[in-house]
């Protein structure tokens, strides 16, 4: 038994090298895009007004030409309701562009700075205090369909 685990390891361990030596071994020159993924727990009570506060500036992130695409997806039974928010970027430098970008569109379209901080406070105060986690991801063009 204790041989076929060594070798499970050994195995996997091969594999894991073999990918990351693929993806990161490239001259100084990532392939693939970058993700940021948001993994948020709202109050259910809260969702339908959550998440039409989003659909208002939805145009937005559609005209900030650094995020290349979105997905919002939503936990699908009940319980506490989980919420992913990926954003594509084609570059971890565009994350930094794109946050400028969003600041300078967000403005834009409010352009009153009381209405932006009602705003911004509303749906903070909607999503509460619940847990949030935030990464910073990286698909590996090899393993991807």
């Amino acid at each position: 038994m204790r041989f076929w685990q060594v070798l499970l390891v050994t195995i996997s361990a091969l594999c894991l090298f073999s990918v990351w030596g693929t993806a990161y071994a490239q001259d100084d020159e990532v392939e693939g895009h970058i993700y940021t993924v948001s993994t948020q727990k709202w109050p259910f009570k809260n969702l339908e007004e959550i998440f039409a506060l989003m659909e208002e500036t939805q145009g937005l992130v559609e005209e900030n030409e650094y995020i290349l695409s979105r997905k919002v997806l939503t936990h699908s039974w009940a319980g506490e309701f989980s919420v992913m928010i990926i954003n594509e970027y084609a570059s971890m430098a565009d994350i930094d562009k794109a946050q400028k970008r969003g600041t300078e569109l967000f403005n834009a379209k409010y352009p009153d700075e009381e209405e932006r901080e009602a705003r911004s406070e509303k749906l903070s105060g909607l999503m509460g205090t619940s847990m949030h986690n935030d990464s910073i991801v990286q698909e590996v063009p090899a393993l991807t369909k």
